[in-house]
């Protein structure tokens, strides 16, 4: 039997799940923009190592993100075009920046994270909004 008020708290679960994981996901590219920030000003090949990881990390959070907003989507069966939710930066620019250590390529690094950035906050706030009108809907 369908019940609509168990869905849709269904869903609003699975939206703060997602609002978790972008949260995750924003924190850790903030870290890898403040060591991107550093290996800028003047960082070296550790500076250039650490971001990298902190890079990584941000990927793991963005994979998480992706799946717990496939998941509210699926919730709410409302799909977004979620593929482009992600930090990569391409491996030429990770080696150039750790093996030259390059303020060109830090540069660059340094946009593929805001550009990242910007993405985690446009899904947090279209999960936000979702999430505003199943409540209202509630």
């Amino acid at each position: 039997m369908y019940d609509r008020a168990v869905e849709i708290d269904e869903a609003i679960a699975a939206g703060h799940r997602a609002l978790d994981a972008l949260a995750e996901a924003a924190d850790s590219l903030d870290s890898a923009k403040r060591w991107g920030i550093v290996d800028i000003l003047g960082g070296g090949l550790i500076t250039s190592v650490i971001k990298h990881s902190r890079l990584g990390d941000a990927n793991h959070a963005l994979a998480d993100a992706r799946e717990e907003i496939r998941a509210f989507t699926r919730e709410i069966s409302d799909v977004r075009d979620l593929h482009l939710l992600n930090a990569e930066v391409g491996g030429l620019n990770t080696f150039f920046d750790i093996a030259m250590d390059n303020t060109l390529v830090d540069l660059l690094v340094q946009k593929d994270i805001s550009d990242a950035e910007g993405r985690v906050e446009e899904a947090t706030a279209w999960v936000r909004e979702a999430i505003s009108r199943l409540e209202a809907a509630r």
